[in-house]
């Protein structure tokens, strides 16, 4: 079945034959289809932390580190295909920004289309960069670490803390090979308005290694690049208005003067399981300085198969192409 679309065509999938032809090789269509994984994840209200249980966990005596572990272990298909969604859905709005590409994708994903000519081309232009094409894919180790940033922003995104508010917060780049941090927040202290700063490292941990050598590498990267990546935040938003703006032309001084103000975050995503009892126990021998409560952050996230839903969220962006 054929039908115009705003210069392209739209092409139903009616047999498993046809679907099978544009997929080829180990490029599956979705397990679940978006119907029914949006349907899921609105029954979920939309949130990835309604399918991630995240708790916080004991801090180090001597570290002072706090840090949350976030499972998602043992969620049924159609769980798991809401869980992939809430992220394809959350990539597509930030890379389609105020285009059509954005409304054009999720049509034709919901309705079971597929997009051909203008539409297509179009819709490819926001996908490529990071995740390829079904006839070309990009690397698989990008698009893991992609998807680990996302899980780190959307818990961030969604998480209600009764002490601060995000003023600022930073989605993933546009393209994995961007220089600069993996995360960026600012906060306004909920009592007193003082505004504050973390900078994270984010990772993800694959393979059968400890949790632990992936997150040391982490500690390393950061305390390495921390200048170099506030001094390009100083250059992005140091102009900004009001009280962000006033912080952020400081970011640097704050690093080196270890200013309650300023603090380190690493974030891990991993598919081992079961999640370690302990984490971030030595976080305090990589950045010293920062003493005071709170300085210091750090999330796991430990998510089943978790390769594997990095892949089920590249499903769900190339099921129009």
């Amino acid at each position: 079945m054929l039908r115009a679309h705003r210069g392209g065509i739209l092409m139903t999938l009616g047999s498993s034959e046809t679907s099978a032809s544009v997929y080829s090789g180990t490029h599956q269509p979705p397990k679940v289809s978006a119907a029914v994984a949006n349907a899921t994840a609105q029954s979920q209200g939309g949130r990835l932390t309604s399918l991630i249980s995240v708790v916080e966990k004991p801090q180090s005596a001597s570290n002072g580190c706090v840090w949350h572990l976030g499972t998602a272990i043992g969620l049924g298909p159609t769980q798991r295909a809401a869980l992939a969604w809430i992220i394809a859905q959350a990539v597509m709005e930030r890379r389609c920004g105020a285009s059509t590409a954005l409304s054009i994708w999720r049509s034709a994903a919901l309705s079971g289309n597929k997009l051909a000519g203008t539409d297509r081309a179009v819709v490819a232009a926001f996908v490529v960069g990071v995740f390829g094409l079904p006839e070309k894919p990009s690397s698989e180790d990008h698009l893991v670490g992609h998807v680990a940033e996302w899980l780190w922003y959307l818990n961030a995104l969604e998480t209600v803390s009764a002490t601060r508010a995000i003023e600022l917060l930073e989605p993933p780049k546009f393209n994995v090979t961007e220089p600069g941090a993996d995360g960026f927040v600012v906060f306004s202290d909920i009592t007193t308005g003082e505004t504050s700063y973390r900078l994270w490292e984010i990772k993800k941990h694959t393979g059968t290694s400890h949790v632990s050598g992936t997150v040391a590498t982490a500690y390393a990267q950061l305390s390495t690049n921390a200048m170099r990546y506030l001094a390009q935040q100083v250059s992005v938003h140091s102009e900004r208005p009001g009280p962000v703006g006033d912080l952020c032309k400081q970011l640097v001084d704050l690093w080196v003067e270890c200013s309650d103000k300023a603090g380190a975050g690493v974030g891990v995503a991993s598919g081992s399981t079961p999640p370690p009892t302990a984490c971030f126990t030595t976080m305090g021998n990589h950045f010293p300085g920062f003493t005071k409560a709170g300085q210091l952050e750090g999330l796991l996230l430990v998510i089943e198969d978790f390769e594997e839903l990095a892949r089920e969220v590249r499903s769900y962006l190339w099921t129009v192409l």
